[in-house]
This record gives C-alpha cells, structure tokens and sequence, in this order.
C-alpha cells in the first residue's frame, strides 16, 4: 500500500507541474511563444488584445482576440508627441476591451510595422502596474499565421471589465532626472534611433549641422533585437543578452532607453524588460532634449569664412 500510495503522490505531483507549466507565465518572461498561447487559448482568464486596424483585424486575427487601436495609448500636446494616457482614461480603454481585476493580458501586433507601437502599449500597461500579468506574442500575428494556426473573422463578445485603478509604476524619467542622473555609475543611456540620427548630419555650406545623440548615451537601434531572418520575431533570449552586454548594458545599473519621440525605444524597454534589466523609458526623448537645449553630442559647424 504503501508503495502505491508513493506511486500515486508521483502521478499528481507530475500532473500539477504539467499544469503549472501551462498556468504559470511569469516564469515565461514577457515575450512567449505560439505554443505557449496556443495553450492559453481556452482559459477565460487569458485576454488577447490584437493591436492592429479595423481592417486587419475583421479580416484575420486569433480566434477570441479584442481588437484595440495601439494610438489610443498615446496622447500628444504642442510640444510633445506619444506622452502617456491619464490613468482613468487608460483605465476605460481596457475595461472597453473586457480587461478584469484579474486578466492576464497577451498582446498581439498585426504585423511588423506595428510592432513598436505594441510595445509603447506594453509601456502604457507597465506603468499601469500590470507588467506581471501582460506579455507580448512573439512574432505576432505573422508567426500564427506562418505556422497554419486556427484563425477568425469574427468580432469577440467583448463585456465590460471591472479593473481598478492602481498607483502608477516607474516607467518613465523626466528630463530634469535624467539630465541630473546620465552621468551616474549605476546609470546607463541607450539611443535606439538610427545611426544617421544618432550621429548627425554634418553642415555644409548650405545647411548647418543637425542632430546628434544625447551626451554621453551609447548606441543601440531597436531593430537590433529583431532577427535577421524575420523582421516581426525578437531575437532568443541568449542573443539579446549578448546585443545588451555588448552595448554596454549591465544588470546591476539602470538603463535609460530613447529615441526620437518615445515608440522605438519601446521595443528596446519591452526585450530589456522581458530579460530583467532594471529599464526606464525617456518618454520625450530626443524631441524634448534638443527642444529643452540639453547637452547634445553631434555634428560640428564648419567654421566661417573668412572674408
């Protein structure tokens, strides 16, 4: 009996792992697999918000997917574009899309264009204080359909959620804070932007000189935590470690990503967040520092001539 009843203990013990293998993601990371969500697909507590178009989405989406517009996330004023939303408004944006106290949240972009604007929304909800519970389809919809997946034309029965309000969550430094802090040991600044971008553009005789980086922030593209192969699937986790530690990213320091008005370097915050890195997103970006006249590294003016 006794023999039996060790046997027994096994068997469930080996069941609720497989269970626990498939009702536990935060020990995915943020950025999961097909597989993965394919085994989701079924719990009512999994809430699938493809962020897309009207178009694309009455046309082809993941079978139960809520459409949302990833725009609706980002606010913009006279002088900076893609701010963060008001809490309450963000908070009726996901009560709209069925989001309850206690949804778990996979976001899924339409296509590769729309993959930076996924990840600014991904920013939204972490700053809403759900990173614990949100995570991001690698690949998208184009790796669902690559792999010949169940897919839907059909609108979901959406009812209204009840998620409350919380305190926000540090996403996002100022320019005043990040101006005094850039210099830190236990800080790094990451420019996400293009290499034209990041150095400038050099004056001519006709033009003066534009651009430049930051002071003091190295240089890492966004793009870099894409796969060569495909442009709408991130990178494995060992080759974003490496791209990272190569760009001078440390676990131990925070890292500080920008670009030009806050969107590309969302994605950077969301493969560094996915990871564990201590990651802080500079929301006005290079717009509001060369607006504010903050320290920039860039092209150098021909100097005059003499006459």
């Amino acid at each position: 009996m006794g023999k039996f009843l060790s046997l027994m203990i096994l068997i469930v013990l080996a069941f609720l792992t497989v269970e626990c293998d498939k009702r536990m993601p935060a020990d995915q990371g943020i950025l999961v697999s097909t597989d993965w969500l394919q085994n989701q697909l079924n719990d009512p507590n999994f809430i699938i918000l493809h962020a897309g178009t009207e178009e694309g989405y009455d046309s082809i989406h993941i079978p139960g997917a809520r459409l949302i517009l990833p725009g609706d996330f980002t606010v913009s004023n006279d002088s900076t574009r893609n701010e963060l939303p008001a809490m309450d408004s963000l908070v009726n944006l996901l009560r709209k899309a069925g989001i309850n106290s206690d949804s778990r949240i996979v976001l899924c972009y339409e296509n590769d264009r729309l993959i930076s604007r996924t990840a600014r929304v991904f920013v939204t909800l972490a700053h809403a204080g759900l990173t614990d519970r949100t995570f991001v389809l690698n690949g998208g919809l184009p790796v669902w359909l690559e792999e010949e997946r169940e897919t839907s034309d059909l609108a979901a029965d959406i009812s209204p959620g009840n998620l409350e309000a919380v305190a926000p969550v540090k996403v996002i430094i100022k320019a005043s804070d990040l101006e005094r802090e850039r210099w830190s040991p236990d800080v790094v600044v990451i420019d996400t932007r293009s290499e034209k971008e990041y150095h400038g553009t050099p004056a001519t005789r006709e033009e003066a000189a534009e651009g430049g980086h930051i002071e003091g922030a190295y240089f890492l593209p966004y793009q870099t935590s894409f796969s060569e192969d495909k442009s709408y699937l991130f990178k494995s986790d060992a080759e974003l470690e490496k791209t990272f530690r190569d760009s001078g990213m440390d676990r131990d320091r925070t890292t500080v990503v920008y670009c030009g008005s806050g969107i590309r370097a969302s994605v950077s915050f969301l493969a560094a967040s996915h990871l564990g890195y201590p990651v802080l997103l500079y929301d006005g970006s290079y717009q509001e520092w060369d607006r504010l006249n903050l320290p920039l590294t860039g092209p150098v003016d021909l100097p005059a001539e003499n006459e």
